[in-house]
């Protein structure tokens, strides 16, 4: 098996990380049961959050005792160095281990929020005194902008970036990869399935594993979808000329339905944030349903039902979405899920 190389950290990865959100739908025996299963098969990079409500105390039952060395990579939203630093301290007790490897400024998505991290009392400095102590490794940011990851990655403070990539969200081959590879900066790529979307799980992740200075870190909640990546993982074959026939195909069928976060839609009249909602489909596959019924994607929902149709937000969309429709079939299949 070859490992993959995470930049300059120099950690050793196998190719595929397993991603931590999904977990959070299951019970605390059997999120134990599939990330061990993982660890077992080789898997040794672990991506959870501090978002991801009882993602990481999960993940840290499931590790200790483990024999095998299992590096931990998560992540905080908050902008402030005292806030991200009280954080940290929570993550790792949550994760029971005495150091973090990696740890992200968590969806860095707009310049007010680059600006904060980087202010004088801002979330970065809050990691780099958690790293001077000894809390943490390595220093990461997560972004869903690839405008964003540009300045971030430009300031070289960072040892590891994580971003969308999969065989929709191309746009981050532009620029991004090499921006990142010429400083040495490790890649991380999240939604490597769309977030759940795609329709071929198999052929998606095998597109991301295509390139050998990423690590993919699909979401895993069974120990069926564990060992069918892990095998996808060991398997280093190019795609096949009918495999892009079938990437090209669904990059058709799913070209003006498919939302790459970008945000060049906002800001809407009504307030609702239109990436959230018409993405509907990609949280109710990956979240639990208290992440559903209440919190930040129940207030997008609320929001999303004051659309009004205006259609200020289609000359905007550079992909061409039907914005409003796809916002009245999302509310449709929220309230289809919670039974309203």
């Amino acid at each position: 098996m070859k490992y993959r190389r995470l930049g300059r950290t120099n950690i050793e990865v196998f190719p595929i990380a397993f991603g931590g959100i999904p977990i959070q739908r299951i019970s605390e025996e059997e999120a134990i049961r599939v990330v061990r299963r993982a660890i077992e098969l080789g898997v040794n990079l672990i991506d959870t959050a501090r978002g991801y409500r009882d993602s990481e105390i999960k993940i840290g039952k499931a590790i200790k005792g483990i024999n095998k060395k299992v590096y931990i990579s998560s992540k905080s939203p908050n902008r402030t160095k005292d806030g991200i630093y009280e954080d940290i301290k929570i993550s790792l007790k949550n994760l029971e281990v005495e150091k973090i490897d990696i740890y992200h400024l968590h969806g860095v998505n707009d310049k007010e929020s680059f600006n904060k991290v980087f202010s004088s009392d801002g979330a970065y400095y809050g990691l780099l005194k958690a790293k001077e102590e000894g809390l943490i490794d390595f220093i990461a940011v997560s972004s869903h902008s690839t405008d964003l990851l540009e300045e971030l990655i430009a300031t070289d403070r960072f040892d590891v970036v994580q971003l969308c990539y999969n065989f929709i969200e191309t746009k981050v081959e532009e620029k991004i990869f090499s921006m990142a590879l010429e400083r040495d900066i490790g890649i991380i790529a999240m939604k490597p399935i769309g977030g759940g979307v795609l329709p071929n799980p198999k052929l998606a992740l095998k597109f991301v594993l295509q390139k050998e200075f990423i690590i993919p870190d699909p979401g895993m909640e069974t120990i069926e979808e564990v060992e069918e990546n892990v095998k996808i993982a060991m398997d280093p074959s190019p795609l096949t000329y009918e495999e892009w026939e079938e990437i090209e195909r669904t990059r058709k069928e799913l070209g003006q339905i498919f939302c790459r976060r970008c945000d060049y839609c906002q800001p809407c009249p009504q307030g609702i944030p239109i990436s959230v909602i018409i993405r509907a489909d990609s949280f109710i596959k990956r979240l639990s349903r208290d992440n559903i019924s209440s919190g930040w994607f129940y207030d997008a929902y609320l929001k999303a039902q004051n659309c009004t149709r205006c259609g200020k937000c289609l000359p905007r969309c550079p992909y061409g979405l039907p914005i409003p429709d796809l916002i009245e079939e999302n509310i449709k299949l929220v309230k289809e899920y919670l039974g309203e």
